[in-house]
């Protein structure tokens, strides 16, 4: 009885009938890989670990990682509720603020046993659903009192540590959750080296525990100890959530649950506006220049977001600063100090509605599809003085600056601009552009690359770990690799399956590309049938292969060591930040890996499935295998029949043949193994097949 070796080309096809395609046609949680000159092969991923325990709150989408001068790494996040910085595995709130604002009086109206209260402003908050405010200085209203208050903290409350920025402050149950303000008076001379102006400030707070938060400041200490004397004031801004928007003026929160219904607050109470939460996915009515009168733009080319599209942010450093736009806004800049939020840009003469902004190596700050002072251009790229752009006048072409305009000549609007090796492409919706850096210090408009290739989505790329080119998906559903200012397109085997899974129009933008370094990988996370992405794509640049998976991420980075991604469930409002392809396990927890391979003819004896055949023994070839797995012997009688699944056969370390009794004209087979650690790599799969009397009908 001959053993027929049957081994699939490399690569997961979906796109042809599975008959046709000699190889394999479904994949979970694996990548095709050569190792040692043999051929690419099925393996698993690696494993992931969470980065730190703290949670985001809200659907990530948007992040960058980076190191100040000093070598400190900081890790920007930024969701459609919150943009927060990790450093040393804590996760601090740097949302943008307007500053402390004086309420009306008696801002505060409640209904007898209704757990939310009405809140007044003297003027427009701009506040969506979900948004936040920080409340001080209100009395009790019927029996119910929201926000902060005032006090003294006890004697020597600020603890540093020689050669740290950060201040442990004691205060007994101060109800802080981290994010909310202190305003901090009061405090006498330098303590411990640390100037009492840095200290007399406005803070905002990272909680450690029910009686001490911390607050960072710009000079380190030069001794550890506990410090500050008495008679230090605090102010506790804390915050709440937005419920309802009632009018411009007014919006409800929650609160315990009321005496009696009143109206009250007194004349004291002041209140700090977050940058209001944007929306967690775009709504049917999303899209450039969609919305109710005032939302959309007309006149110059191009259209600008509105308040109808999913909130994605732009996230850059430039030096060693943090820039950020929640794409559609303003530019912000934040300067390492964990305990001041992001700060809009002061400069008069930038422009305050951004489609898309990045940092060229050359450090040119630059944005694309933005206000001018004669209104919204979708196809201007803008770009600040080298180095510059955080002062009036640093947006204005003049004979002594190096800032200046262009407006691009195709597309509709621009939906990405990506430093790449030796230019930067500008993407719109359905061209590609080039800027090139000259000796003059000044950006040039080269010239269309092509005039009928987009990009699908702000962060549909990622960056090839071995040549600096971009892996790309265009508008029209293809993928394309640019490099070396050559553009080429890759046969893509699973192009029609991503198309048609994907809510197309409206969820779209989410797509996400992550280059995976370590395997030289294109990722593409992307919504399958639903509002979140929750399935990928991988593309082995080195293979030529596609491979298919689902997971339940929203963004990710290459980031420094390993690949950083971003969790999502149905069941909580929170993020996690994971490090991709560490270890062999899901952080801890078994995860399932398979490979389903296309059914082939038994042809034994000869014809091409002519023959019925008797399948009784499998050989099977495995490296690494952690421990039994499953497989899974699939037959058919006719490329259209119903197939058959015969097993699970349990497959281990030790397995040298495995006893079956399968009949059929067509085998296919299917691998998958759950596990931690889960880890296994496939070789030859061969099979014992004779051939029976039987001839196809």
């Amino acid at each position: 009885m001959p053993l027929v070796a049957v081994q699939p080309q490399a690569g997961t096809v979906k796109d042809a009938s599975e008959y046709s395609v000699g190889s394999y046609i479904d994949s979970d949680k694996i990548r095709y890989r050569s190792v040692q000159g043999a051929g690419a092969q099925p393996q698993v991923i690696g494993g992931w670990e969470l980065k730190f325990t703290d949670t985001m709150l809200g659907k990530v989408r948007g992040a960058h990682q980076w190191r100040d001068n000093s070598g400190n790494e900081y890790l920007a996040i930024g969701s459609h509720r919150k943009l927060m910085v990790e450093r040393s595995e804590n996760l601090w709130d740097i949302t943008p603020v307007e500053p402390i604002a004086s309420l009306p009086s008696n801002p505060v109206t409640v209904v007898n046993t209704e757990e939310s209260a009405t809140i007044t402003t003297s003027s427009p908050h701009n506040l969506t659903v979900g948004s936040f405010v920080y409340l001080t200085g209100l009395t009790a209203t019927g029996g119910v009192t929201v926000g902060g208050g005032t006090g003294t903290f006890a004697t020597n409350p600020l603890t540093t540590t020689n050669g740290s920025t950060i201040v442990r402050i004691t205060l007994s149950s101060h109800g802080l959750q981290t994010g909310d303000f202190v305003v901090i008076s009061g405090v006498s001379g330098a303590q411990n080296g640390i100037p009492d102006s840095e200290l007399n400030a406005q803070h905002s707070v990272y909680v450690s525990s029910t009686s001490e938060f911390l607050i960072e400041v710009t000079t380190s200490a030069n001794a550890s100890g506990d410090v500050g004397g008495g008679a230090i004031n605090y102010v506790l801004f804390l915050q709440s959530e937005v419920l309802t928007v009632l009018n411009t003026t007014s919006f409800t929160i929650a609160c315990d649950p009321a005496s009696s219904s009143a109206t009250g607050g007194g004349a004291s109470g002041e209140i700090i506006i977050e940058l209001p939460a944007g929306l967690e996915s775009s709504t049917a009515q999303a899209g450039y220049g969609t919305g109710t009168y005032g939302m959309g733009v007309y006149g110059a080319g191009g259209e600008q977001l509105t308040s109808y599209d999913a909130r994605i942010w732009l996230l850059e450093n430039y030096g060693e600063d943090l820039v950020a736009v929640p794409r559609g806004g303003s530019l912000y800049r934040w300067r390492l100090n964990r305990s001041q939020r992001c700060v809009v840009n002061p400069a008069t003469d930038a422009p305050t509605q951004i489609n898309y902004m990045t940092v060229t190596p050359e450090q040119f700050l630059v944005l694309g599809g933005c206000d001018t002072g004669s209104g919204f251009d979708g196809l201007l790229v803008i770009w600040a003085s080298q180095a510059q752009g955080f002062a009036t006048g640093d947006w204005t072409t003049s004979a002594t600056n190096t800032s200046r305009s262009l407006r691009l000549g195709a597309g509709s609007n621009i939906v990405s601009i990506v430093p790449s090796s030796f230019v930067t492409v500008v993407f719109t919706d359905a061209s590609m552009h080039q800027l090139r850096y000259l000796q003059d210090t000044v950006f040039i408009y080269s010239q269309d690359l092509v005039a009928d290739v987009g990009i699908i989505a702000p962060r549909a790329f990622a960056k090839d770990s071995q040549t600096g080119g971009l892996v790309f998906l265009s508008s029209n559903w293809q993928f394309y690799k640019f490099q070396n200012q050559s553009l080429q397109a890759i046969p893509c085997s699973v192009r029609d399956f991503m198309r048609d899974e994907v809510v197309t129009g409206s969820q779209q933008a989410k797509i996400c590309g992550v280059g995976i370094s370590q395997f030289n990988e294109a990722w593409f996370f992307y919504p399958a049938s639903g509002l979140e992405c929750n399935k990928y794509i991988i593309f082995s640049i080195q293979e030529n292969v596609f491979a298919t998976g689902t997971f339940n991420r929203t963004y990710g980075i290459t980031g420094e060591a390993y690949p950083i991604l971003f969790s999502w469930s149905e069941d909580s409002n929170y993020a996690e930040a994971y490090l991709h392809e560490k270890g062999n396990s899901a952080q801890g927890d078994a995860f399932t890996a398979f490979v389903e391979a296309s059914p082939v003819d038994l042809n034994v004896g000869g014809g091409e499935g002519e023959v019925m055949m008797d399948v009784s023994g499998v050989v099977p070839d495995f490296q690494s295998l952690s421990a039994g797995g499953d497989l899974t012997l699939v037959t058919k009688d006719k490329p259209n029949s119903t197939a058959v699944n015969n097993g699970p056969f349990t497959i281990g370390p030790s397995t040298e043949r495995v006893d079956v009794r399968v009949q059929g004209r067509q085998l296919g087979w299917k691998f998958s193994r759950t596990g931690a650690p889960n880890t296994w790599r496939l070789g030859k799969m061969r099979f014992d097949i004779n051939a029976t009397a039987g001839r196809r009908e």
